[in-house]
């Protein structure tokens, strides 16, 4: 009995240009002289109207392989892993690769994988050369193919005879790193210059040992951002924990602190070397997440709105902090499919469309491109999905109050936007004036911003009359507009938001 199902959709998909409003700090003259104090914090809305999801064939021969991991390279390149959904859970040692953005896939054996071995993830450098470890068979290690997956070979210098392989990353053609369980009472992590030919084993003195005998690392649980590797573990009797490398694994830290209760599967995802996402994952379960904004040496619980789902997570390159999460939870349909946040991992809006299919695995690139493993039904139906980016003008805004207001309006979508206009009312309050103001630009480019502000005088605590209200209302000649109404204080000059 399959105990993963997917359920087939046909979308049409269409762009729609729409404003969608997050966090945007402005940092301009006018807001250090206006002396600012506070900022709002709006839910972002969607960006993402009717997005162009497209379903694409796998190529897998076996009906029910799903897709447990992706590695994209770049809009056209990608590589995937997989397991056997249809609840035999038998080893599988397969793969799968386009060169075409997802027009064709192509899947395929490892070829001399030991037959009982599984794949623990896929990374990816460029079309011809990736590398898989293998676990759960004998031998276990890493193996690579040159040759765009015609042929495999294991590394045998990264030893994991008695442990377990769960990661594997390169720079470049030459530099890498790997990552086992702990052995001999420490973790087997490995490094290379030359492809993986040779693969040094990392000293004992430069890891910090395993927090108890429970605690393993988890297959395919880390992220880069430059020199910087964090990866996840996993306690029965602990939190989980995050180590960290700065030097492309050579030294090892690790925050004890992931907020997480024990049994706690932790994974993480960096916007850049300061700020991240760390999520625990638990089947059948509403995730759990905690940022930071020191590299992981420190964590905040993150009590989010919408839904986030559970199974898999990943920044969205190149935008300003739009995290994407997946669901596949095959006993509740409420957590299946893939929702997006744009503030962090704070609020997040499911992709109605995409509600109730189950979807395993994601790997986004620039230019919102990613794709999200699902279930095929044989080698030309189903199995994989491909988000096509919004190629429209985004607008945010965000107010800050002070003495005086300043509303900052930034292009964050994928074309410049064109005749912006935005215009701001007060209303409520005592002898409040003035209470309109208004600005524009021409041409706002991709990534460019601009300000408006504002003095008002009067009164308007709430106690005398109704506390007063801001509304900012934002065009452009691209048909996007948008509106938000934002309670807040006044006195004087002086503005509290609220």
């Amino acid at each position: 009995m399959k105990s993963l199902n997917k359920t087939k959709m046909v979308l049409q998909a269409s762009i729609v240009l729409v404003i969608a409003l997050a966090f945007v700090m402005p940092v301009t003259a006018a807001t250090a002289n206006m002396s600012l104090t506070n900022i709002a914090s709006f839910e972002p809305k969607n960006l993402f109207k009717d997005p162009e999801w497209v379903e694409q064939a796998s190529g897998f021969w076996e009906p029910s392989r799903g897709i447990d991991y992706i590695s994209a390279v770049d809009e056209n390149i990608a590589w995937a892993t997989c397991y056997d959904g249809s609840g035999s859970s038998l080893p599988v040692q397969e793969f799968t690769r386009t060169i075409n953005g997802g027009e064709l896939w192509e899947a395929d054996s490892i070829d001399g994988a030991p037959a009982e071995s599984k794949t623990a993830m896929i990374f990816a450098l460029d079309a011809m050369t990736a590398w898989v470890p293998l676990h759960s068979g004998d031998p276990q290690g890493i193996w690579k193919t040159s040759d765009g997956g015609v042929t495999w070979v294991q590394q045998t210098t990264a030893d994991f005879t008695g442990g377990f392989p769960n990661t594997v990353h390169f720079w470049n053609q030459n530099e890498g790193w790997c990552m086992g369980d702990p052995v001999d009472g420490y973790y087997e992590i490995y490094t290379t210059t030359n492809g993986g030919e040779n693969w040094v084993r990392v000293p004992s003195e430069n890891i910090p040992a395993p927090e108890s005998s429970t605690e393993y690392g988890v297959t395919g649980y880390y992220d880069v951002v430059g020199d910087t590797i964090w990866f996840g573990t996993q306690d029965s009797t602990n939190p989980g924990r995050v180590f960290k490398s700065t030097d492309r694994g050579l030294h090892w830290t690790v925050s004890f602190d992931t907020l997480f209760e024990p049994g706690a599967y932790v994974d993480v995802r960096f916007k850049d070397e300061s700020n991240g996402l760390a999520m625990n994952k638990i089947a059948s379960a509403t995730a759990q997440l905690t940022e930071t904004n020191d590299g992981g040496n420190t964590w905040w619980p993150i009590e989010f709105s919408g839904t986030c789902y559970d199974y898999d997570f990943d920044y969205v390159p190149g935008t300003n902090n739009m995290y994407v999460t997946t669901g596949v939870n095959s006993a509740d349909e409420s957590q299946q499919g893939a929702a997006y946040s744009l503030d962090g991992g704070h609020s997040w809006t499911i992709w109605e469309e995409m509600a109730g299919i189950q979807l395993i695995g994601t790997d986004w690139v620039e230019g919102k491109i990613g794709w999200a493993g699902a279930f095929n039904v044989d080698d030309t139906t189903g199995g994989v999905w491909k988000h096509i980016g919004n190629t429209a003008p985004a607008l945010t805004f965000s107010i800050a109050g002070g003495k005086g207001f300043v509303v900052t309006v930034k292009n964050v979508g994928e074309s410049d936007a064109t005749n912006v206009d935005c215009n701001i009312v007060i209303t409520g309050g005592l002898f409040v004036s003035p209470k309109e103001f208004s600005g524009s630009q021409a041409l706002l480019e991709v990534g460019q911003e601009f300000t408006i502000t504002g003095k008002p005088i009067g009164f308007g605590l709430g106690i005398l009359k109704a506390m007063p209200s801001i509304k900012i209302d934002a065009t452009c000649d691209e048909g996007v507009s948008a509106t938000r109404t934002i309670k807040a204080k006044i006195f004087l000059s002086t503005i509290t938001l609220q």
